[in-house]
């Protein structure tokens, strides 16, 4: 049990560092342009890093979510080998392998990131078709892919784990076990799949709008209506992407009790910690 919250506090770092790191560096230069001047399209060093950054903090939280998925699907796994796969010392290693991957990979935009004509644009063509095949690739298709193929199997491997343990005949307080884990369970398998939807729903906009841009960012006929609709959907599918990073806490404190019961006894004890004599209650003994 100990094990398995170890492994979960590894991956929601993972993936904490990658959302703060999108949020910081590619949402609020996003808001600070609704009544500013855009300063992508004026720094050139800003152009490249905040395409930079913002794609190693969202693929970051990203594969760090689906390799939550992949833990978890190990650790209820019959298999003994794959429950041995979801270790800490096994998440330490691919939370850092992540990192670096996602810290290397996104390099190009340095190299094809320029300001063109005061926009902020790939330049050739195929450096921007090339990074669209990758977010969709990489942060697309993957990501929901496992996602979902975890979700199924998790739900198959704790289903058969019940109807094992309803052939076994065991005690009152067994039975009061079971539905104990099996309440965590369903919990469990709902949290993953409305954080799949909600994944779904937020991300796969941008990554549309993403690859329609690239194919047609460098048409010069576009009218000044069309201009103007295709900057509102790139705003607004980009802002859904990045909201996404923040949704996680929400969509756990209200789709399980359990995480808002333990949420509670987190506030409690560090309340506690850093006001000691506001959580102690004395009893005046009669004299």
């Amino acid at each position: 049990m100990f094990t398995n919250y170890f492994i979960f506090i590894i991956d929601l770092i993972g993936a904490s560092v990658g959302m703060l790191i999108a949020m910081c560096i590619g949402l609020v230069p996003r808001i600070y342009s609704t009544d500013h001047p855009n300063p992508v399209n004026i720094i050139n060093g800003l152009c490249k890093t905040r395409t930079y950054f913002g794609q190693c903090g969202t693929m970051l939280y990203r594969w760090s979510l689906t390799m939550a998925c992949i833990d978890r699907c190990a650790s209820a796994s019959f298999n003994v080998r794959l429950r041995l796969f979801a270790s800490p010392r096994t998440a330490i290693r691919v939370t850092v392998i992540i990192a670096m991957i996602w810290f290397i990979v996104p390099v190009h935009n340095f190299i094809y990131l320029n300001i063109i004509d005061g926009q902020c644009m790939w330049f050739p063509v195929a450096s921007a078709i090339y990074n669209s095949m990758l977010v969709v690739v990489a942060g697309g298709i993957i990501p929901i892919t496992t996602m979902i193929l975890s979700g199924i199997i998790i739900r198959k491997n704790l289903q058969s784990k019940r109807e094992l343990r309803r052939t076994l005949k065991q005690s009152t307080d067994g039975n009061a076990r079971d539905r104990i884990v099996a309440s965590r369970d369903r919990q469990t398998l709902f949290m993953l799949f409305i954080q799949i939807i909600c994944y779904i729903a937020l991300t796969l906009p941008w990554i549309i709008n993403l690859v329609y841009n690239a194919f047609t960012f460098y048409i010069t006929n576009k009218t000044n209506d069309r201009i103007a609709i295709d900057s509102f959907i790139h705003y607004t599918t980009e802002t859904l992407a990045y909201i996404y990073s923040t949704s996680s806490f929400y969509l756990y404190t209200l789709a399980s009790p359990s995480f808002r019961e333990h949420l509670k006894k987190v506030i409690n004890s560090v309340w506690r910690y850093n006001y000691p004599c506001c959580g102690r209650f004395y009893r005046v003994a009669p004299s």
